[in-house]
């Protein structure tokens, strides 16, 4: 193989998923070259190949968490055809089958806390959230998708500060269900539910 092709085509892949893992299990303190290298089963000189800037390694494997969003939000999102389908999607986000881990919380916390102190990493943060906003746009009004947004990571939040509680489901649900339901008049979603009501 010639010097400087790469041999491997999954390689930078299991870089950026050695990186999101280090940071899930240590912290972004805990994340340098030599440890995601060692976690990642690739040389060390792989690491300045595909990444040669850590911070370009880092703001990579943070942008890679906005597909997360597809499975949580989008996909159930885009089959809702009622107010309670949106708050039954809502509800496995925060505490279901499409809701994340702890680790995974505890990833979007790190990033959340980094992303206070570095601009770059709080572009990719507001780059999710305004993917999120998108999703949720489809079915409510941008004043009411802010709220539920702000609420579904404040769930996610609380889930990680008492992970041995589990949320009440029927206060999750209802909490969403009193969101969803602010009237919004003249958007597309809303008015297409009344019609079918």
């Amino acid at each position: 193989m010639r010097r400087g092709k790469p041999n491997d085509p999954g390689r930078r892949s299991r870089i950026l998923q050695a990186t999101l893992d280090v940071i899930r299990s240590g912290g972004m303190s805990a994340a340098s070259y030599r440890g995601i290298a060692e976690h990642a089963g690739v040389p060390l000189g792989s690491m300045t190949y595909y990444f040669p800037s850590f911070e370009g390694l880092i703001l990579s494997a943070l942008d890679a968490t906005r597909v997360d969003l597809e499975p949580r939000y989008a996909d159930p999102l885009s089959e809702a055809r009622t107010q309670a389908d949106v708050v039954d999607a809502l509800v496995e986000a925060t505490i279901g089958a499409t809701s994340p881990s702890l680790d995974d919380i505890r990833l979007y916390e790190e990033i959340r806390h980094y992303g206070a102190r570095n601009g770059k990493v709080a572009a990719v943060l507001q780059a999710v959230e305004d993917d999120a906003l998108v999703m949720l746009h489809r079915v409510m009004p941008t004043s009411t998708a802010l709220a539920v947004n702000a609420l579904l990571w404040g769930w996610w939040s609380h889930r990680l500060a008492h992970p041995d509680t589990e949320l009440d489901e029927v206060a999750v649900r209802q909490a969403f269900q009193a969101l969803v339901a602010i009237p919004a008049p003249g958007h597309p979603f809303h008015e297409e539910e009344q019609k079918h009501a």
